[in-house]
């Protein structure tokens, strides 16, 4: 399912391609991460080059949050400006369970948030709009 979000932009944009969680516990909870900066965003990140969506989730989850997924299939993707409008993200997400602990250092404060209240909680359009259509 692509998520339909429209941005409008009088400059070219440089991409960037991107895969993030959608991670639930057994109290229907959402994993957020909150970074440096003091926002909320799902777990994940960039797709390094070489590197599969699953892969690089994987990857992103165990390094910002210290914990070791199963990623189940990817559920949907939408394009969204960040970093003030100079990159196009190609957010892919991915719905993922928790299988045990990769390290006990996340670089991030992670937080099990009622799934009621996720989307309320996050920096980016496009990762509240996929809690809402895949988590409802």
């Amino acid at each position: 399912m692509k998520l339909d979000l429209e941005f409008t932009s009088g400059r070219a944009l440089l991409t960037q391609s991107g895969a993030y969680a959608l991670i639930r516990d057994a109290e229907d909870r959402v994993l957020l991460v909150r970074a440096a900066n003091g926002r909320f965003y799902l777990p994940g990140g960039r797709i390094e080059p070489g590197e599969s969506g699953a892969e690089a989730l994987a990857r992103e989850v165990a390094e910002e949050c210290g914990l070791k997924v199963r990623v189940s299939g990817p559920l949907g993707e939408a394009l969204q400006p960040i970093m003030a409008g100079s990159v196009l993200l190609r957010a892919t997400y991915w719905q993922a369970e928790v299988i045990g602990l990769a390290h006990e250092e996340p670089e991030h404060q992670l937080l099990w948030t009622p799934r009621s209240e996720a989307a309320s909680r996050l920096h980016r359009p496009a990762d509240a709009a996929a809690i809402l259509s895949f988590l409802g």
